[in-house]
Parts: C-alpha cells; structure tokens; sequence
C-alpha cells in the first residue's frame, strides 16, 4: 500500500545544489507552516512544512541539504542521500522527489538530475530562477528537455507572487499517477557510480544542454567589468583587504557607542536595584547573577549586528563568494574553507560573532574547524590585559631611529601569535 493511500499526507523532498534557490522554493510553497529540525543522531538540519496543492491534498515537503551529488562526501550529503533512498528507519522515503536546477546554471545542476533519474523514483525538474535566466539571454526549451529526459519539467521563480503555480499543478498531476504505485524498495537499486559513470553523466548533460538549451548567454557587461576588478589576483586582493578593513573598523568603531550605552544601563539597573533591595541573597541573585549575567552577553549584540550587517551585504551582493574564490587557495594552504575569512576577521574583535558567523560556511568539517581556532585569535577582551602587561614588563625603547617602539611592536608580535598559532592548529 503506498503511502499516497493511507491516511498519511504524501511526501516530497526538495533536492537540490547548494545555492539553487532550493530553500526559496519550500519558503515560498510552505510560507510560515514550517518546523526546523535536527536528523536522530546528526546535527544535520532539516525544515519541513505543509502545504495545500490546488486540489485540496495536503502535502508534506522536506528541504533537504543541498548535494552536488549522492556519492556523499559530507554529513549533510549523507543525510540528503540516505533520506531519498528511503535509508532512515525512523521515516518513510518521499514519494515524490522534486529535483531544484538553477537555470542560469544548468550544465553544474543537470548532473545530479541525471543521477537521481537512475533511481527509478518519480520526480519533478523545477528550472528555478528562470527571470535570471532570461534576462542572460538564456533560452530553454522546458518540453524538449522533458522528452529528453523522461521527466516533466517546469520553470519557476519562487521569489515572485505566483511564481511556483505551476509546480503546484503539476504536484498534483504526479500524486495522482503515483496514487496506485507500489511502494518503491528502500535500495532504489542504487550504488556509487563509478568514473566511467560519472563521465557518462556528463557526456548525458553536454547532449542536454545541445538539444534544449540555446544562447546560454553571459553574465551582463557590467557584472563581467566588475569581475575584471574584483576577481583579479593583485587588484582584487588589494580590494578584498580595503572591504576586510573597513569591515573590521567598523565592528569596532560603530559597536562602541551603543556598547557603551548597554554598558551603562546593565550598570544603572544593578545599581537601582542595589539600593532599592535590602542586602540578601534576592538581592545578590538580582544584581551579581540575572543582570550581571545578561547584560556580559547583551553588550556584544552591537558588534554582532554590525557583522552580520556586513555579511548581509556582502552575500546579497554576490561579493562573499568572490571574496572566497579570491582567498580560497590561501585558507586551503591550512584546511579551511575560503568563507573562512569573515569569521576569523570578526574575531579579532569578539569570539562570539566569529563563532556566529561560521554559519556561512555550508560544510559542517570546514565550519567546526573555523569555529575551534577562531578563540585563538586575539579579540579586544585581551587588550586591557595585553595593554598592562607591556606597560609593566617591556620598557619603552624606540627602535629603528624612533619610527617604531618597543611596546608597540611587542603588541603587533602578540597579534602575530594569535595568527600564526590559529593557523598551526
């Protein structure tokens, strides 16, 4: 008995490259009926939400983790596997796989609708940011890539009202031909494909992309003279620097005022209750455990707003990704991930948004080890004790005919330790 038959509403998993509009899409289908969850034993992160299809049937959808493909290679490339395989124990396999290209990049997303064709289960081709497309010049032809590929396949723009209507339909279409199915085998007759697999998939995509696709097109002019400059290995990397430091000025210099201003109250609210309380252990509580306590954590809210302003920027625009291609054989030379940059930047700083901020980091191998050797950078906390240990223990010598003094170097060198130390690690 398929589960399309039994009382349970019948489940779809969205599947998807990384940065396909994916979690778009289910934002768009679900709106607010959505929950956000961990897999049982993974710190993997799932959402899943409900929605109702045109003809009243209520619909479960699952976005899964982004995956190139399901040779999985990451946590979160094992979940996404395991769950289209129907591997999970605790769960039933989606009856319907909706597979999430990126129209302005078809020949690096075709490759895992081809993979996932393989499985034998059925799915649906949704050719999102399709606007984007168009405006590159880039003409599809969505029936003949249906034929192609045996599979039906539908434009959408999930950012516009309206804009996954037809995806809904033709949900409907598949539940209704798959309402007698049987209940298709955990295995899915899937195994690793090999190198010769592999290039056959992409030979497969080339012959797609001959067929179906014309004037695939460039990005604007004005994208491709940005590029020039931002992309290139010396005026690009001297640009990066100038971003990284106005970025790091600013998380010093426009946090200071409402920091201070936190400071201040947490300050004027102990003090209030203080005199207001007679002395005993409510008013110890109060003053040295619950104010004292939120407000050591509520005065760095302004540095984490004001990074994740930047980062906000900084991604809305497409330069974070520029930035990590720039840096990403640098970060690579010690094991990090080129998003890396930010984090540690910020850490400088405070710990807290460095740590707040690897959440851009997509794989969860590369994001721990940012997250464990950003600590070791040398955040303002250590100023005041840096600042007093120089003035006791290093005299002030000027050095190299008065340019540079001692002190002053001695900080730069604990700066230096931070750095080197973290990329020891």
């Amino acid at each position: 008995m398929s589960v399309l038959d039994s009382a349970l509403p019948p489940r779809i998993a969205l599947v998807g490259n990384p940065n396909c509009g994916k979690t778009a899409l289910f934002n768009a289908l679900t709106g607010s009926r959505q929950k956000v969850a961990n897999y049982p034993g993974v710190t993997v992160e799932r959402k899943i939400g409900h929605f109702v299809s045109p003809l009243g049937r209520r619909v479960q959808v699952i976005d899964l983790p982004g995956t190139y493909s399901l040779r999985a290679r990451s946590p979160d490339e094992e979940v996404t596997r395991d769950v289209v395989l129907g591997r999970f124990s605790h769960e039933d396999s989606p009856d319907l796989l909706v597979c999430v290209a990126d129209a302005t990049n078809l020949r690096l997303n075709l490759r895992l609708v081809v993979e996932m064709k393989r499985l034998g289960r059925p799915i649906i081709l949704a050719l999102n940011m399709m606007d984007a497309a168009e405006k590159r010049g880039c003409r599809i032809d969505a029936a003949a890539l249906s034929a192609a590929l045996g599979v039906p396949v539908v434009p959408t723009v999930a950012i516009r009202r309206g804009g996954v209507q037809p995806l809904l339909e033709q949900i409907d279409g598949a539940m209704a031909m798959a309402t007698d199915a049987a209940e298709t085998p955990a295995s899915c007759g899937w195994s690793e494909p090999s190198s010769r697999d592999l290039r056959a998939y992409h030979q497969e995509v080339e012959g797609l992309l001959a067929g179906c696709v014309a004037d695939a097109g460039l990005p604007p002019l004005a994208t491709r003279r940005v590029d020039a400059v931002l992309l290139h290995p010396v005026f690009g990397l001297a640009f990066l620097f100038l971003v990284l430091f106005l970025m790091f000025q600013a998380v010093f210099a426009w946090a200071e005022a409402p920091m201070n201003l936190i400071d201040g109250a947490v300050s004027g609210l102990k003090d209030w209750v203080a005199a207001t309380l007679p002395d005993g252990a409510l008013r110890s509580l109060l003053t040295d455990g619950i104010i004292a306590g939120v407000g050591s954590v509520v005065i760095f809210l302004p540095q984490i707003l004001v990074l994740f302003f930047f980062i906000l920027v900084l991604e809305a625009t497409g330069y974070l990704a520029r930035a990590a291609f720039l840096l990403d054989r640098l970060m690579g030379g010690v094991g990090l991930h080129g998003r890396a940059f930010i984090p540690l930047l910020s850490s400088f700083a405070c710990a807290v948004p460095g740590v707040m901020a690897a959440r851009t980091i997509e794989n969860r191998a590369d994001r721990l080890a940012t997250i464990m050797i950003a600590p070791l950078m040398t955040c303002s906390a250590r100023l005041p004790v840096y600042t007093l240990l120089i003035a006791a223990f290093v005299p002030d010598r000027p050095l190299l005919g008065g340019l540079v003094g001692l002190p002053g170097l001695v900080m730069c060198a604990l700066y230096a330790a931070g750095i080197l130390s973290a990329l020891a690690v």
